[in-house]
């Protein structure tokens, strides 16, 4: 099930038509009003921070125990930009929590009501702050690391925070079966989910390697912003390209030792690169 809000395409995963039948059942109805809203609120957050910031979200997805906000490929997202948006999310539940408070002492809601608007709020908040890939205290952790550590290993550091985080939840799990012989369903969604998002983390990362040099043959119809990378004309074509940054044009200073032999930008490495790849940046020159 999917509709339309201000252009975005927001998908409703099936399972969500059976939670109000089950919530009815198990007599958690005002529970899952809670969730609901807070998860809605959760990924507009998202949603208003993506489209101050000038970002395209394509796709809302709400699913049974979590949301997605789906734009494009994230690491093509300036780091600040990307802070921004994954910050949102996190910031909202935080707002709905003092608003709980709030609501609680004017009276406009019981205190059963308001104390389970914070519990749920809180849960999402401190879930989605764990600096693990792809929550967005992942997210987050990415964007302030990726300048210092690159790309690569920004990422590596939060898939592996991802897989320790999800170990915990495992263990977590295992306790409550030996000890209260209980099944924690939330928690074998949210391992699996952390588990299962890292070879799709990847392939985004890749793909935007692909396509950083490729678009700078398109034309530029309007000024652009401009990196400059400094790299010996010695250097290989692929380890130059891999500089290339990805929401911005590169020009490249070509030196051999101390001395500046001429420039270079993405169009020429990737140029060469398709006739030689094992090619150095000379060839570019």
């Amino acid at each position: 099930m999917e509709c339309r809000v201000a252009g975005t395409r927001v998908r409703f995963h099936p399972l969500m038509l059976l939670l109000p039948l089950l919530a009815a059942a198990l007599g958690l109805k005002t529970e899952l009003s809670v969730t609901l809203i807070s998860l809605m609120l959760h990924e507009a957050a998202h949603l208003i921070a993506a489209r101050v910031c000038g970002v395209r979200v394509e796709e809302l997805r709400l699913m049974p125990f979590g949301g997605a906000a789906l734009i494009g490929n994230v690491y093509a997202l300036s780091p600040g930009r990307l802070f921004i948006v994954a910050a949102a999310g996190p910031l909202a539940n935080l707002i709905l929590i003092l608003l709980s408070g709030a609501l609680a002492q004017w009276g406009a809601a019981s205190p059963a009501a308001a104390l389970e608007l914070t519990r749920v709020n809180l849960m999402l908040m401190l879930f989605n702050l764990l600096p693990a890939l792809p929550l967005d205290g992942g997210r987050m952790l990415y964007a302030l690391t990726a300048e210092r550590l690159g790309r690569d290993r920004a990422v590596v550091v939060g898939l592996w925070m991802g897989r320790a985080v999800a170990l915990g939840l495992v263990a977590l799990l295992m306790r409550g079966l030996v000890v209260e012989r209980r099944f924690n369903l939330s928690l074998a969604a949210c391992a699996v989910f952390l588990l299962a998002s890292a070879p799709e983390e990847r392939r985004a990362l890749s793909e935007l390697k692909a396509s950083s040099p490729l678009n700078a043959l398109r034309d530029r119809a309007r000024p652009i912003d401009m990196k400059l990378c400094a790299v010996a004309e010695d250097c290989g074509l692929m380890s130059a390209l891999r500089h290339a940054a990805p929401d911005a044009a590169t020009l490249y200073a070509v030196y051999r030792d101390d001395a500046l032999k001429g420039f270079t930008d993405e169009r020429r490495l990737l140029e060469a690169a398709l006739s030689n790849r094992d090619g150095t940046v000379a060839e570019a020159l």
